[in-house]
C-alpha cells in the first residue's frame, strides 16, 4: 500500500509541474506573437528590412533602400536626400554632403540605407525600425521637394512628384516653395503632415497618433502670431489680421476632420470623439484615437517593463496614456480571470495536482508513524 501511495505521489508531482511548464510556455508564445514576431512580418518588406526577432529594435539599424523616380522637369545630374528624425529635427547628415548623394542603377535612383549606420552620422544607430522619420530630395540645380514621412514600412518603395510645379509653400518663409512628393505604395499610410504655413496656409494631411489636428493649430497661433499681416497673407484666404484667420483655420481643420481628409500616420482616419471638436484640449482628442476594446473584452491588459499601462488603438498599435506609439517588443500582455480562462485553468490544475501530492504525502507519513 506504502508502495501505490508514494507512486501516486510521484505522479502527482510531475503532473504539476507539467502543468505549470505549460502555462509558462503558452504565455510566451503569446507574447512572441503579439510583440516581436508581428513588427518583423511588417517590416519584412522589399529589400527586406535586416532586424531580427526578438532584437531592441531601437538599437539595431534596418537596411534596404528608398526609390527615387527622377523627376522630367529637372535638369540636375546629381541628386541627394536628407532624412531627419520628426520627432526630434535632427539630420543624418549635412545638406547634400555625400553621405546624401542617390545612387543610379539602371535608369532607377536609390539611396542605401545602410548608410545612415555611419559611425560619423549625427544620429547614432543608424535607421531604426518603429522610429518615424521624414526624407525630402534634391538635386544640383536648386530644385527640391518638399519633406515627406516615413518608417520602415516604407522600405523598397518609391517616392514620386505628384505634380511639376513648384506648389508646396515653405513654412517659415512663404516666398519660398517646392515640389509636393508622395509614396507609390504607402501613400495611404504615409505622407506630408498637416500644417500650416507662417501666413496662414494648410497643407499635407497626415497627422502622428501622438499629435492632434488642435495642436497644430495651437502651434501657428503661438509661433506666428503677427501673421497673416497687411502684406503677408494666404492664397487660400483674404483674411488680413490673424485673428481673422485663426477662426477660420479653426473652421477648416474641423470640416477636414468630419470629411476624413486628416489621416493617420500608418493607416487609417484621424476621428474626434462625439464631445470633442477642433478646440478642445489634445487629451480628449488623443482618447478618441485610441481603441481599447482589445483589453477590455479579452480581460488582458498591456504594460511597459517599467510599469506603465498602454492600450491598442485602432491600427493595433500600443499607445500609452500620453498617446505616445510604444514598440510592440517592449510590451507585456498581463491576463486577467476573465480571458480566455486557459491560463488561469491550468495554474488552478496545478494548484489542485500540487496540494493532492501534499495529502498523499501526509496520508504516507501517518500510516509510516
Amino acid at each position: 500500500m506504502k508502495k501505490f501511495l508514494s507512486f501516486l505521489l510521484v505522479i502527482a508531482v510531475v503532473m504539476s509541474f507539467a502543468t505549470i511548464a505549460m502555462t509558462v510556455s503558452a504565455d510566451e508564445n503569446e507574447l512572441v506573437a503579439a510583440g516581436a514576431t508581428e513588427e518583423v512580418a511588417e517590416v519584412a518588406a522589399d529589400d527586406a528590412v535586416s532586424v531580427g526577432a526578438g532584437t531592441d529594435t531601437d538599437a539595431s539599424g534596418a537596411a534596404g533602400k528608398i526609390y527615387f523616380e527622377k523627376p522630367s522637369a529637372w535638369a540636375g545630374t546629381i541628386f541627394y536626400t536628407h532624412i531627419w528624425d520628426t520627432e526630434t529635427g535632427t539630420s543624418f547628415f549635412g545638406w547634400q554632403t555625400k553621405k546624401e548623394k542617390l545612387t543610379e542603377e539602371n535608369g532607377k535612383l536609390f539611396y542605401d540605407l545602410s548608410i545612415l549606420s555611419d559611425p560619423k552620422a549625427q544620429l547614432e544607430g543608424g535607421f531604426k525600425s518603429g522610429v518615424n522619420y521624414s526624407i525630402m530630395f534634391s538635386d544640383d540645380l536648386g530644385n527640391e521637394t518638399c519633406g515627406l514621412m516615413f518608417n520602415s514600412n516604407c522600405v523598397g518603395d518609391t517616392v514620386y512628384l505628384t505634380s511639376n510645379e513648384k506648389t508646396f509653400e515653405n513654412t517659415e518663409d512663404s516666398t519660398k516653395h517646392s515640389y509636393p512628393i508622395a509614396w507609390k505604395d504607402n501613400g495611404k499610410k504615409y505622407g506630408i503632415p498637416l500644417q500650416i504655413t507662417s501666413v496662414g496656409t494648410i497643407q499635407g494631411e497626415f497627422v502622428s497618433p501622438d499629435r492632434t489636428p488642435d495642436e497644430i493649430i495651437k502651434a501657428w497661433d503661438k509661433g506666428f502670431p503677427s501673421y497673416p499681416s497687411k502684406d503677408s497673407y494666404s492664397p487660400q484666404s483674404s483674411a488680413r489680421d490673424h485673428k481673422t484667420r485663426l477662426a477660420e483655420i479653426k473652421e477648416e481643420f474641423k470640416k477636414l476632420v468630419a470629411e476624413g481628409k486628416v489621416l493617420l500616420i500608418g493607416g487609417g482616419v484621424y476621428k474626434e470623439s462625439s464631445s470633442s471638436n477642433s478646440s478642445n484640449d489634445s487629451s480628449d482628442s488623443n482618447s478618441s484615437k485610441v481603441d481599447s476594446s482589445d483589453s477590455s473584452e479579452s480581460g488582458s491588459s498591456y504594460v511597459t517593463p517599467d510599469g506603465k499601462k498602454v492600450v491598442k488603438n485602432d491600427k493595433g498599435e500600443f499607445v500609452d496614456e500620453d498617446g505616445n506609439v510604444v514598440d510592440a517588443s517592449d510590451v507585456v500582455e498581463v491576463e486577467g480571470s476573465v480571458s480566455t480562462g486557459e491560463s488561469t485553468t491550468y495554474v488552478y490544475v496545478g494548484l489542485g495536482l500540487m496540494l493532492a501530492a501534499a495529502g498523499v504525502y501526509f496520508v504516507t507519513r501517518k500510516r509510516k508513524a
